[in-house]
């Protein structure tokens, strides 16, 4: 696949794409999800691709919501809820979706998406039930990490990582810590972070809008603006590898902390990282326990689910998708052309 994606991104969806057939093609499943993760502030000097290629620009986001527009049926994500609630079919249509709820989807998604009379359904943690500033901890170990190696004495605090150990690359090795660091109840990773911290010296961050995340008055502020608000657990981490008991915590009480500060009901729930190496049939039973409506993946497609409504798949929108691979995704072109290559 690796030799065929760059003719199929930059060939072939491109003539689909011209002669109109991405556009009039119906998803398989009658409906699409698409999934951002939050835009780059217009003032932001990328430095680390790797973790801002999750972002898109604004001039991009209204593009391709633009495409939706006139190519689909962008649905509400209440009216969403309805649909799955009553068993209805969902004809030709598409919810958008974010995570992890970042200071920029209030300063940068927010105006673009009111601009087009589009509604989103974003996904936040506990992070954003709170006053105080926070970030996501696994990006700003990130930050730390490159800005000093992290000490015998640090990674000697973590769990063992059972998972497979090529760590030659630097994202390989802070991959490693993240997936240890989970291990970890949230109290635990809150403490080993601070030692981190203390020994690796605050991170660099030139930017509030791409680093922070929204705190509890941004978050009702954004739902106040007629967004719609999920669940995306209390720490956002690797869930598969957490103790039982606390990955229920993560799934069930976000839900809780939420809704007492919105003070309405939260149905929906979003998988953190939503791929098979991070969660699975345990977590889907912790999603239907604590009462989610909806939960939704971060893949295209995850066997044996068919319909399930607590394994929803989305299309993962990154900074390098063009726009005709971004309809190709939602048609199914592209899921088609995998499973035809063995992919």
């Amino acid at each position: 696949m690796r030799l065929i994606s760059p003719l199929l991104k930059h060939a072939v969806y491109p003539t689909l794409q011209r002669a109109g057939w991405l556009g009039r093609m119906t998803p398989p499943d009658g409906y699409a999800v698409v999934n951002y993760h939050g835009v780059l502030p217009s003032d932001y000097q990328s430095e680390e691709s790797f973790l801002d290629g999750n972002l898109v620009s604004a001039a991009a986001l209204r593009a391709q919501l633009r495409f939706l527009k006139s190519h689909y049926r962008v649905i509400a994500p209440e009216e969403f809820r309805s649909c799955i609630e009553l068993g209805r079919p969902i004809p030709r249509s598409v919810l958008v979706t974010c995570d992890d709820g970042l200071l920029n989807t209030l300063s940068e998604m927010l105006p673009v998406l009111q601009e087009e009379g589009v509604a989103c359904l974003f996904f936040v943690t506990s992070a954003s039930c709170r006053e105080d500033v926070a970030m996501l901890w696994y990006e700003e170990l990130y930050r730390l990490m490159r800005k000093k190696a992290l000490s015998a004495n640090l990674t000697e605090l973590l769990p063992r990582d059972e998972g497979p150990h090529a760590v030659e690359t630097f994202q390989a090795k802070w991959w490693n810590i993240v997936r240890r660091a989970s291990r970890l109840d949230a109290d635990s990773r809150a403490r080993w972070m601070d030692r981190v911290r203390n020994e690796c010296g605050p991170p660099t961050l030139r930017n509030e809008q791409r680093w922070r995340l929204l705190n509890a008055g941004e978050l009702r502020e954004l739902a106040d603006a007629g967004m719609s608000i999920g669940a995306h657990t209390r720490t956002h981490p690797v869930l598969s590898l957490a103790a039982e008991e606390e990955s229920q915590r993560e799934i069930q009480n976000c839900k809780l902390e939420i809704e007492w500060v919105l003070g309405k009901p939260v149905w929906a729930f979003a998988y953190p990282f939503g791929n098979p190496g991070t969660m699975g049939d345990r977590e889907f039973h912790f999603a239907r326990e604590a009462g989610y409506t909806c939960a939704f993946l971060n893949v295209e497609h995850w066997p044996g689910q068919g319909s399930n409504p607590l394994a929803l798949s989305r299309t993962h929108v990154t900074a390098d998708m063009s726009l005709a691979e971004f309809a190709a995704h939602l048609s199914g072109v592209h899921a088609r052309l995998r499973r035809a290559v063995g992919a």
